[in-house]
């Protein structure tokens, strides 16, 4: 659950850019102006076409060229995101980066554009090239805004959250823990976005075997929530799940299940039967099932869980199919898990990038049902592409150099 409203984002970017556009060639100013002005007034496809003119103008400029060409890209940029043209968006912002990276380089002035720039990354799911721009953006932002800024806390929670996405845990708890005093001063403690950090933290925790400090730091965030909006408030299912997930990886399964059927409960009153949310909680009473050798209970959950999660297609939907996967693999049906686990990788593979842990563990799961079968070639090229990414997360987990 992301903290950041990109919203504010491009708030504050747009801020910092407006002082440079003020130096800029007078052509290039005046078409930028009524850019913005059809943005003011919701005119996006003008704003659009007046972005592309000043590009165009900023191109064909000799002098200054790359100061002008730099902000009109940007512009161009953020009425992309606002259309929601985010592949668009990406070129752009990755247009003005180069061009700026040769004016100044990395610096201050740089910072707004490399947020965008990681918000775009991100949006299109692309953690592997949004995770290094985050983590050379943050100490500009120091420099330019305060150690202590909001802009600051903000891109911390994003870089963990997108190294917690990436299936690396570990390296997201110490920015996690970093952004959260700084959050807590300019928010509130009871704010919403507090709980969402504290939220990701718990995963981080747990994800990391640290499941005493998880389970602390959820059952804080649910207190918070169910002061702040009631025990039946959807966050407050979405801490319980998590929580459940924690006990589970302790086998304190009843536990697990009693925060679970009442994760579904809120969340199928509040969202509805067949909302992907409803789907997760399921799969989750999928695997505690499985786990209680109540075969019979855990295929009615995940069956349901993967209706849900497939229609539309969901990120989530590889984890489903995992599960039933390992449903069937307990059961001894293993020609069914070696399909299941076909469709969970092409899931995956289908993907900008996947959780480390949760690809090479859904690997080497699928590996073990075709030696099952007796097809060890086929379950040796797997357990080769495990190592691979096993190694591929040792090598990100290590300090940069």
């Amino acid at each position: 659950m992301p903290v950041v409203l990109f919203s504010v984002l491009l708030a504050i970017a747009a801020i910092a850019f407006y002082a440079w556009q003020l130096s800029l060639p007078r052509r290039v100013t005046a078409i930028l102006k009524q850019a913005q002005e059809a943005q003011r007034q919701g005119h996006l496809k003008d704003a659009e076409k007046a972005c592309l003119r000043a590009v165009g103008c900023a191109r064909r400029m000799r002098l200054r060229k790359g100061d002008a060409q730099v902000v009109a890209l940007y512009n161009l940029a953020l009425v992309y995101m606002q259309q929601d043209k985010v592949s668009e968006a990406e070129e752009a912002a990755v247009g003005a980066y180069i061009a700026i990276a040769k004016i100044c380089g990395a610096s201050p002035r740089t910072a707004p554009l490399m947020a965008l720039l990681a918000g775009i990354y991100k949006k299109l799911g692309k953690d592997l090239s949004a995770c290094p721009v985050f983590q050379a953006s943050i100490p500009l932002l120091r420099n330019k805004y305060g150690p202590q800024s909001k802009q600051v806390g903000l891109a911390l929670h994003e870089l963990a959250v997108t190294f917690t996405r990436l299936g690396l845990p570990e390296k997201a708890i110490e920015p996690l823990e970093e952004c959260l005093p700084i959050l807590e001063n300019h928010l509130g403690k009871d704010h919403h976005d507090i709980t969402a950090a504290l939220t990701n933290l718990g995963k981080a925790l747990s994800e990391s075997a640290r499941y005493e400090a998880a389970e602390s730091t959820y059952r804080r965030a649910i207190g918070i929530r169910e002061a702040k909006s009631g025990p039946d408030d959807p966050e407050v299912a979405l801490l319980l799940n998590n929580l459940a997930v924690t006990y589970k990886k302790q086998d304190r399964i009843p536990e697990a299940l009693e925060c679970l059927e009442r994760s579904l409960a809120i969340r199928e009153a509040r969202l509805g039967p067949h909302h992907p949310q409803v789907g997760l909680v399921l799969n989750n009473i999928a695997n505690c099932r499985r786990l209680q050798k109540q075969y019979a209970e855990a295929e009615s959950a995940v069956t349901r869980a993967v209706a849900i999660l497939e229609n539309p297609p969901h990120p989530s939907l590889a984890i489903a199919l995992d599960s039933y996967a390992s449903l069937r693999t307990a059961q001894g049906r293993y020609e069914e898990a070696e399909q299941l686990y076909k469709r969970c990788l092409q899931v995956h593979e289908s993907r900008p990038s996947s959780s480390l842990i949760e690809l090479a563990d859904a690997c080497e799961r699928y590996a073990d049902v075709l030696y099952k079968l007796q097809r060890e070639t086929q379950a040796d090229a797997l357990m080769d592409k495990v190592t691979a990414l096993r190694a591929t997360r040792e090598k990100l987990l290590m300090p940069a150099a």
